[in-house]
């Protein structure tokens, strides 16, 4: 890494496209906090039931950031291990279209970001042998941690190993999935980074809300976000007799139709899912509501409870992740995963309007640590040095 001229490629495998709007948006906000400091070039191949194309998408998002997506179609075998080996055949055909459409516009990369291993891994050494640069890695997956339990399979587990063993850097976003890493034998040059969140959106406003109204925002994957835990202590507050709003922001398809149809059997009233906003309605939401909840099983560094804090919007959340590090007493209170009991008790506090918290602390809390520039900074500081 000696070069000076050239972008850092964002070799990424989530990546947010028009049919899945917040899928890995939290890398697209890594980039875009990058390129205040540095030329970034964002590449992403996905597969989709609903479209495929040839030709590769190319967005202008400012003068430092680009990004090209390639869309290619899924493949349906009854033997699955064919399926799997035509759908790697296919994505490692779309990783060289982009390479070969990098290399006709003449672009000069001086270094390769890894977001999310895998699978996109499986494609580092054709990116890094293009372009002659090396790599460092930045890791959102929660898989490594033994509540999540994903990390496995012979292919997986080489192909990461691989990637962690060539890496100048690993930026991790909890201290939980760090020691899981390590754990498996993965070591490395190991340093924290928060998310990154755009506080020119993200901000505190008037509440004109004349109602208590207690917010949750996430994919509503069950497995993760343990909306039954979350709704059933929702319940049990109205069945005291407790009046407030319950707004539900995020998932779609099978997630949302499930939240939707529990809401129904646990009879919640005021209750309203707006489903997926863009981030300039999360926020409005955010500076609407009274708190944050995200009750979830495990977490890595949800994005959500830093907007919400960029807001100075208190969060209820469990002690997973990133978050017990994160929230102290006058953001937000902690409770242990999956004790609902624990959660209503907490709630009540903020119901009853025990609770003091400090917003203008919240808020400074994310522009020191989670802001673009607070973010582009960290990761400049490491690739000026490339």
């Amino acid at each position: 890494m000696s070069s000076n001229q050239g972008a850092i490629l964002f070799l990424t495998s989530w990546y947010p496209v028009e049919t899945n709007p917040t899928h890995g948006i939290f890398i697209r906000n890594h980039a875009l906090a990058l390129s205040q400091f540095q030329k970034v070039i964002v590449v992403y191949a996905y597969s989709s039931n609903h479209k495929s194309s040839a030709e590769i998408e190319e967005t202008v998002v400012n003068e430092n950031l680009t990004e090209y997506r390639l869309c290619y179609s899924k493949s349906f075998f009854a033997v699955r291990p064919l399926s799997t080996f035509l759908q790697f055949i296919k994505f490692k055909k779309a990783h060289k279209q982009l390479i070969s459409h990098l290399q006709k516009k003449q672009i000069q990369i001086k270094a390769i970001q890894v977001n999310v291993i895998f699978p996109v891994a499986l494609v580092l050494d054709l990116y890094k042998r293009t372009f002659n640069a090396e790599h460092s890695i930045l890791e959102h997956w929660s898989g490594y941690l033994k509540q999540d339990g994903n990390y496995k399979g012979g292919i997986l587990k080489r192909t990461t190993q691989a990637a962690i063993a060539g890496a100048k850097k690993i930026w991790y976003v909890s201290q939980p999935q760090k020691e899981a890493m390590q754990h498996h034998g993965l070591n490395g040059n190991y340093e924290l980074i928060y998310n990154a969140v755009d506080t020119d959106v993200f901000k505190p406003a008037k509440n004109n809300n004349s109602r208590i109204n207690l917010l949750h925002v996430s994919s509503l994957v069950e497995r993760e976000k343990n909306l039954k835990g979350t709704f059933s202590a929702i319940q049990e507050l109205q069945s005291k007799g407790y009046d407030f709003d319950f707004t539900v922001v995020g998932g779609e398809g099978d997630e949302l139709n499930a939240a939707r149809d529990l809401a129904k059997l646990l009879k919640l009233k005021n209750t309203t899912f707006k489903g997926v906003l863009n981030p300039a309605q999360v926020a409005e939401q955010m500076q609407q509501a009274t708190a944050l909840i995200l009750f979830s099983h495990f977490e890595g560094m949800p994005v959500v409870v830093l907007e919400a804090l960029s807001c100075g919007l208190p969060v209820v959340t469990s002690k997973v992740g990133q978050l017990p590090y994160m929230i102290h007493e006058s953001y937000g209170k902690l409770v242990e995963a999956g004790n609902t009991n624990e959660l209503i008790l907490m709630l009540e506090e903020i119901l009853k309007g025990n609770a003091k918290f400090d917003k203008e602390q919240m808020r400074n809390f994310v522009l020191k640590h989670a802001s673009y520039a607070a973010v582009g900074k960290q990761l400049n500081d490491f690739y000026s040095k490339v």
